[in-house]
């Protein structure tokens, strides 16, 4: 009877345990619906980018025996085929309006513009050192894309119509996380190695100004809340989340974080900020414009690497590099 009742109460801690688990996950703010493996890539992924209408999701690959583009079709789940040739891709770009997929690429410096439907290479336009991180505005359908190093930079402007170069903005480095505050001719960037982000003007194509970021020394992606006119900046050095006024420039808050920070996303729709680190999602929810949940730390994949928030698609996506038996993969979280 002892070994029965014993019995009898390690089924119940089970059942109590599972059944809490149960509630954990359909409470949390994001669930993890979908894995897409890519067999066979290897190497760290980078920023990536989605054609909406074809329900395709663009991946470079910039290992340095992969150098590729990596597609996948959201539709059936799964990989579909690989656009070889880059040279270490670090940003991309799909344009609907046009169907062309475009693709910075840091050892060259190069911006490579394909057909998208065969993946034809157009043209190869020569940006400048490490082409990098892309920004796209679509009143004007110009591409922006980083160049430089810690000493000075530049936005490239890139005519998506015509496939050319248009010009560029001066930067005290090389600009990220490039964000468009819409309506108004400002874009905020990142400034690689500075701790200050950089305020350019899109008419004047010129830095106007900089914000001091204040604790943190190793920092990179951005997000924007138009209606409340904030700036979320993601740290890494510290792990945190730090919010700006876009009118004043000053710093709101700083919340705690999640570490290698590789993706910062605004859910205007639920009102929540996503950030996505080396293992784990974090979720704030915003109260106001300056009040935010602490944060809800949701476990991941290890060697997670850049994301992408499609609010079209109301989905999460996050690349994983290859590790050990498991093959390099995207994974998907819905809200």
């Amino acid at each position: 009877m002892k070994h029965l009742r014993a019995a009898a109460r390690v089924t119940v801690c089970v059942c109590l345990l599972l059944t809490l688990n149960g509630k954990a996950q359909s409470t949390a703010p994001l669930k993890l619906v979908q894995t897409i493996p890519m067999p066979g890539v290897q190497g760290r992924m980078d920023h990536m980018t989605v054609d909406i209408e074809g329900k395709r999701l663009f991946v470079p690959a910039n290992g340095e025996n992969q150098n590729s583009v990596e597609v996948i079709d959201l539709k059936a789940g799964k990989w579909i085929s690989s656009i070889p040739g880059q040279s270490k891709p670090q940003g991309t770009f799909y344009s609907a309006d046009f169907h062309t997929l475009f693709v910075t690429n840091g050892t060259d410096g190069t911006c490579k513009i394909f057909r998208g439907d065969n993946f034809k290479l157009i043209d190869s336009l020569a940006l400048g050192a490490d082409a990098n991180q892309v920004g796209y505005d679509p009143d004007t359908k110009y591409l922006y894309a980083g160049l430089g190093d810690r000493n000075s930079g530049a936005l490239a402007i890139i005519d998506t119509l015509t496939n050319k170069q248009i010009g560029e903005i001066k930067t005290d480095a090389r600009p990220g996380g490039v964000t468009f505050e819409k309506p108004g001719p400002r874009i905020f960037v990142n400034l690689n190695g500075a701790t200050k982000l950089g305020v350019l003007d899109s008419k004047k194509r010129e830095q106007i100004g900089t914000w001091p970021v204040a604790g943190a020394e190793n920092y990179g992606p951005l997000a924007l809340d138009e209606s409340h006119h904030r700036l979320f900046l993601g740290s890494r050095k510290p792990p945190l989340l730090i919010v700006f006024d876009t009118e004043s420039g000053k710093q709101i808050t700083q919340l705690e974080s999640v570490p290698s920070i590789d993706g910062v996303w605004y859910d205007a729709t639920r009102k929540r900020v996503y950030v996505t680190g080396n293992g784990f999602i974090a979720v704030y929810d915003q109260k106001g414009a300056d009040d935010y949940t602490p944060m809800v730390k949701i476990a991941s994949e290890t060697d997670t690497q850049p994301s992408l928030w499609v609010p079209q698609f109301d989905r999460l996506y996050i690349s994983v590099t290859q590790a050990g038996s498991r093959a390099a993969e995207i994974l998907v979280y819905e809200p």
